[in-house]
């Protein structure tokens, strides 16, 4: 599976999440965690900082004869290995748009690694831009998130939307396989209302929700994902069933 988390805002939970399924899935298999946002959020959950460009997504975007094994940090957790970001990747994006090479740029660079992973995990921007449509396109599956907030059930739909385009206009061949929810108040009115919400639609709606814990900034301080850091929390153990739903909902046709 090479699955790319995904959401139109950010703030909503969706690296933490790509985090912890990485973490988690790379206990069933091997596993790469790919970073495509310039803030590099992905590598830090991980403890991961590319001090340099050429250290990181971006000098394989901007070079293709850039070897890219040697940009990629082996076993920064257990089975899991990571190919980070850096803030030049934002540069680097927008050249590649000006030349039409964007779309299909991730998919280049990962082409040649694809035989060596059970598992890609594309963490992605806050938004619905050429980078995160460069992720989309190098993967098969696609995973997004809501919270108690209203606005990212509309966010939902917006990414729903997204891939149905990109689909007729034949850049991605891209399954939406799960909506999940990353930050779950089971006390909260707005998180029943936005949950409410989106069982009246069409979207795969998973049925794990992660709890709203403390544990999660904890970990991020920590620079270990919960599902490491706290293996047997509440949190933790959601994110767990998380990873086990995704993997039945990829493994059901389309």
């Amino acid at each position: 599976m090479r699955l790319a988390v995904c959401s139109s805002k950010g703030g909503v939970g969706k690296t933490t999440t790509a985090a912890n399924l990485a973490a988690a899935l790379a206990r069933r298999g091997r596993v790469l965690a790919v970073d495509v946002d310039p803030q590099d959020s992905l590598g830090r959950a991980f403890g991961v900082v590319a001090e340099r460009p050429d250290d990181s997504l971006a000098a394989l975007l901007d070079d293709p004869a850039t070897e890219t094994r040697a940009v990629i940090r082996h076993d920064v957790a257990p089975g899991l290995d990571l190919l980070p970001a850096h803030p030049a990747l934002e540069t680097a994006a927008a050249r590649l748009a000006s030349t039409g090479g964007l779309v299909t740029s991730v998919r280049r660079v990962l082409r040649p690694l694809l035989g060596d992973y059970d598992h890609i995990v594309l963490d992605t921007r806050g938004d619905l831009g050429g980078l995160t449509l460069a992720a989309v396109c190098a993967a098969d599956a696609v995973l997004t998130v809501y919270t108690s907030d209203p606005g990212s059930a509309l966010g939902v739909a917006r990414v729903a939307a997204f891939l149905e385009q990109h689909r007729a206009y034949e850049n991605t061949s891209a399954v939406l396989i799960g909506v999940a929810c990353a930050v779950w108040d089971e006390r909260g009115r707005a998180a029943r209302d936005v949950a409410g919400a989106l069982v009246g639609t069409d979207l795969p709606l998973l049925t794990t929700r992660v709890p709203l814990s403390r544990r999660v900034p904890t970990s991020t301080l920590a620079k270990r994902p919960v599902v490491l850091s706290h293996p047997t929390s509440p949190v933790a153990s959601a994110y767990t069933a998380l990873a086990d739903e995704v993997l039945a909902a990829e493994r059901v046709p389309a």
